[in-house]
């Protein structure tokens, strides 16, 4: 009780973050030793959405989908 409400997201709003990710630094060297989930965290917060990155499942969505475009992507690029 008391804490703070669930943020609720759209699914054109977890795809537009989804694609914010992929094209932002967090894919270069810089994070390549970073996991997956620690560049995402680190990106919603420097987003102004920590509460984003704090709530666990909202976060995880965000981070399915990412990996949702990079699976496409890879498939499309296989041709």
């Amino acid at each position: 009780m008391g804490g703070s409400p669930t943020m609720l997201l759209t699914d054109s709003d977890v795809d537009a973050l989804a694609s914010e990710f992929l094209q932002s630094r967090y894919l270069g060297p810089i994070y390549a030793d970073w996991s997956p989930d620690r560049r995402l965290d680190t990106f919603l917060r420097r987003r102004g959405l920590s509460r984003v990155a704090d709530d666990g499942d909202l976060a995880n969505t965000v981070l399915e989908r990412i990996m949702a475009h990079v699976g496409r992507a890879s498939r499309l690029a296989r041709g």
